[in-house]
């Protein structure tokens, strides 16, 4: 019994002679030199038992390395012991010895592990459980954790080997570091670990377009893997669209079909504005890009359906259309309407505008409206007119028209000139032939009027008028 004693003594003698340094496989760890204020110091690093050299400073040679020293070992400019990155290998004990003279300074260090266990990617809303895991030994680190740079997150309890942070956000996506800090606060490890939350940011604000192609986003807002993605239980994504002009109908574009190669598959037997086969995907971007045309006027749902969760972002597209009345070209003498419209009635936060301020004569129009009205055309006001789109007091998307104006050819004026001719003709005819009606009309009520006289007959009893 009492050997036992004297064996437990000894050994906790032992590891209290010997400094406690942590590491993480892969990362990085730096064994402290003890200081000793003196020029020709030489200092030696042994491995274990081992009494050969692994990396040495000589003030006459510099750094010396042993025959068998790896590459991940290295000296820092105070001549500590640099390890990078950390291998399984190198968890064991390390010998400094330093020589100044006849003086000698021996310090012995034990490497013992810290691992934080894999943390499977998250779902924005879920709960995240990270733990700090160390090798048992006398020496108790005050363990914090520091979550990623990038984030916004008000963080409580950060403190202690496990924690939990409830209904996580994407700014909790990145990397995570446990900070150790022992021998009063001497020494401190870091050990990381990264985590990826996963989520699909909406846009508030709808898009407006007039020309060219449009963008549609939808992306991961962290770059995830799609391995990780199917292993958090990715099943299926989807496009949809909803037409503004019909919100009760809903049409689903595309399918997202997910293997070696992951890929938009355009859905058969709908009416679709996609026109393309296949939209391969590029990183974890499931944007889609679209040719601008009326047809796009709507709203687009990306949804990523997982077998515990579905996330889904909405993007509403508005194009912005401008059009003559009179096609092209406009020949002067006619009049002509521009007219710029979103396919809907406007909001009092929106405004149009028109800006042809290039043109001489653009300062007689009314420009405060949706439609501009020109009611004469001449040929200075040929160029370019652009309708602007106002949304609180900040242009949101133009559109730009070219109106090409031109002399009216001959033809059309001798086609004019008949036509008014045919017209006078047409109507004279009509004249007469009232005025013809009418005297006949007068002389058929005149031959109808009969004269009647009252006569006295002696030979003849009979009384009464008689036509004369």
């Amino acid at each position: 019994m009492m050997l036992c004693w004297i064996l437990i003594s000894l050994f906790v003698g032992f590891l209290k002679a010997q400094e406690v340094i942590y590491a993480q496989v892969g990362g990085t760890v730096t064994l402290p030199r003890e200081e000793i204020k003196a020029e020709n110091v030489y200092v030696n690093w042994y491995r274990g038992n081992n009494e050969s050299i692994t990396i040495a400073r000589n003030p006459q040679s510099g750094i010396i390395r042993g025959k068998d020293t790896k590459t991940n070992i290295d000296l820092s400019q105070d001549f500590s012991l640099k390890i990078s990155p950390v291998q399984e290998s190198d968890f064991e004990i390390w010998r400094c010895e330093q020589h100044v003279l006849t003086s000698t300074f021996k310090k012995t260090y034990k490497l013992y592990h810290v691992t934080i266990p894999k943390v499977p990617a998250v779902i924005i809303g879920e709960s995240l459980s990270l733990e700090c895991q160390m090798e048992y030994n006398l020496v108790k680190p005050k363990v914090t954790w520091i979550p990623p740079e990038n984030t916004h997150c008000y963080q409580r309890n950060l403190k202690g080997e496990k924690i939990v942070v409830n209904s996580v956000s994407k700014c909790h996506s990145g990397v995570w570091t446990c900070k150790l800090e022992y021998m009063k606060k001497t020494y401190y490890t870091e050990a990381t670990t990264t985590v990826y939350v996963i989520d699909l940011p909406s846009s508030q604000d709808p898009i407006y377009k007039s020309s060219s192609k449009v963008l549609i986003p939808c992306s991961l807002s962290s770059n995830i893997p799609w391995s990780i993605l199917n292993e958090t239980g990715l099943i299926n994504g989807i496009w949809s669209f909803t037409p503004l002009s019909d919100p009760k109908s809903t049409h689903s574009l595309l399918s997202l079909s997910i293997g070696s190669v992951v890929r938009w598959n355009v859905i058969k037997d709908t009416v679709s504005p996609v026109k393309a086969k296949e939209i391969e995907l590029k990183d974890n971007d499931l944007s889609i890009h679209l040719p601008v045309s009326e047809n796009i006027r709507g709203v687009y749902t990306c949804d990523l359906i997982f077998s515990r969760k579905t996330l889904s972002t909405k993007v509403q597209v508005e194009v912005l259309k401008v059009s003559s009345s009179r096609g092209s070209p406009v020949y002067e003498g006619q009049s002509v309407n521009l007219t710029c419209i979103l396919g809907h009635q406007l909001t009092s936060e929106f405004e149009m505008k028109w800006n042809c301020s290039s043109l001489s004569s653009c300062s007689s129009f009314k420009l405060n409206s949706s439609t501009l009205f020109i009611p004469e055309v001449k040929l200075e006001h040929r160029g370019k007119y652009t309708c602007e789109l106002w949304k609180n007091r900040k242009m949101v998307a133009s559109a730009d028209l070219f109106l090409k104006t031109e002399k009216a050819p001959v033809d059309i004026w001798l086609y004019v000139a008949i036509s008014s001719g045919v017209v006078v003709f047409i109507l004279l005819l009509v004249v007469i032939i009232m005025c013809i009606r009418r005297y006949r009309q007068m002389m058929m009520y005149r031959r109808r009027k009969t004269k009647f006289c009252c006569c006295k007959n002696p030979q003849q009893n009979q009384k009464g008028f008689y036509k004369t």
